[in-house]
């Protein structure tokens, strides 16, 4: 006489482990996600740092250092908006929210799913950066200096993934990759990532959360060249903003779902 077994079920993991992986899975198997987040901030860091303005770098470590966090700030950020921004539409706008709600998991699992893999995909991105930057020497950046300038972009990510979230919920499917790029994109241009502006421009510079996050960088880097607020400053607008998008994300969201 045959005897069957039945095996029990065998347990995946916790609710979160498990939407983290499936989100961060998703995102990795999507060329149209993947290869500009992870390919365009290098190559446009080799591009400028080390091709177009190498002999500058070499002669001038602040240059270098301005080149190293306003690129890293890019990847790390771009990567944040990004990886939350447009699902969160989607999904929204398909009423898979609310199939999530009806499911037996934890309310708040999918959406801490994202959030984790948005900093996660923005580390991702951001490796590139510090290991050519390590390997160069670049800068004269101490590997104290590099731990600690890349703790503060990696916690960074996180005001910049509650932007994403708060367009997720606030726009269409469609839509909110044109509306990300939007809040976005002249941020990175009009806070002096990238280049130092005009003195005519200083006005404006305060209200781009890359601002912020960048003199967080400096500052944790021991960079005072490029400092022009203080820390405690930069932190509570961080914190501020961070507040603001996740409260309009939430209120969104659990009217709509």
């Amino acid at each position: 006489m045959t005897t069957l077994t039945l095996a029990s079920p065998q347990r995946s993991g916790s609710p979160y482990a498990v939407e983290i992986r499936l989100e961060l899975l998703r995102l990795l198997r999507s060329p149209a996600f993947a290869l500009p987040m992870f390919v365009l901030p290098v190559a446009m860091y080799l591009l400028f740092a080390f091709a177009v303005a190498g002999e500058m770098t070499a002669k001038d470590p602040d240059a270098a250092r301005f080149m190293f966090s306003g690129f890293s700030l890019m990847a790390v950020t771009m990567a944040a908006v990004f990886a939350t921004c447009p699902s969160i539409a989607m999904e929204r706008e398909l009423g898979l929210l609310t199939l999530k709600r009806a499911q037996p998991a934890p309310p708040g699992a999918w959406l801490t799913a994202k959030i984790v893999v948005g900093v996660v995909t923005g580390v991702i991105a951001y490796l590139p950066i510090l290991i050519v930057t390590a390997v160069s020497g670049q800068g004269g950046l101490s590997a104290g200096q590099l731990a600690a300038m890349s703790a503060v972009l990696i916690a960074g990510a996180i005001p910049f993934c509650a932007m994403g979230v708060m367009v997720g919920a606030l726009a269409s499917g469609t839509a909110a990759p044109a509306y990300a790029h939007l809040l976005y994109l002249p941020g990175l241009y009009l806070s002096g990532v990238f280049f130092p502006l005009p003195k005519s421009m200083y006005f404006q510079v305060p209200f781009w959360p890359q601002f912020h996050l960048n003199q967080l960088v400096f500052a944790a880097g021991g960079v005072d060249k490029f400092r022009y607020i203080g820390p405690e400053m930069a932190l509570a607008v961080l914190i501020g903003f961070t507040v603001l998008c996740g409260g309009i994300a939430m209120r969104q969201l659990s009217r709509r779902g």
